[in-house]
């Protein structure tokens, strides 16, 4: 009965270590959203050069490089996810289903049409056109959609630990700002 209470309270903890191992942190590569008043970034999307401890390195524009010290950030997200090849696939299943409809019911001439190309070559080519022309405008839309993680700043990480011996438990909560 006596180890009761420390188990009671670490499985009321647990949940805090499990949120705080999720957190998103921005590494090398990375696309961000950043606003920092020192700086004048005002929610301008850069990439990530290089991460120390305290200092950011971004690519701001092709051409420039910025150092950014996590002090003055007041908001920092992380581009997670870009539905770029998700458009593709469904730019290019719609394309296909309606270049094979627009191309293999066009008509009943069984005559080549002006001595090029005959019924079934004509939907073929229109098939394979509409495909590419939707990968093409689906990439672009997918390209144009993101999903921005926020990255903690200053907040508390609580990890819990529960410690069993033949004495009782001990039980301790490392916090991590």
């Amino acid at each position: 009965m006596r180890h009761a209470f420390p188990i009671v309270v670490a499985l009321m903890l647990a949940p805090l270590g499990v949120a705080s191992s999720q957190t998103v942190q921005p590494k090398r590569g990375d696309r961000i959203r950043i606003t920092s008043a020192p700086n004048s970034l005002d929610n301008q999307v850069a990439r990530v050069l290089r991460v120390r401890s305290d200092t950011l390195f971004l690519q701001v524009v092709p051409a420039e490089t910025l150092v950014v010290a996590l002090a003055g950030v007041t908001r920092l997200e992380v581009n997670t996810a870009s539905y770029t090849g998700r458009g593709v696939a469904i730019g290019a299943l719609v394309g296909l289903y309606v270049g094979a409809l627009k191309g293999f019911t066009g008509g009943d001439e069984k005559e080549p049409d002006n001595g090029w190309f005959n019924k079934e070559q004509k939907g073929l080519f229109q098939t394979v056109g509409s495909t590419v022309a939707g990968m093409v405008v689906g990439a672009v839309v997918g390209s144009s959609i993101d999903r921005w993680t926020s990255v903690p700043l200053g907040e508390a990480k609580a990890t819990p630990s529960l410690q069993m011996s033949r004495r009782g438990a001990r039980f301790g909560v490392a916090v991590r700002f």
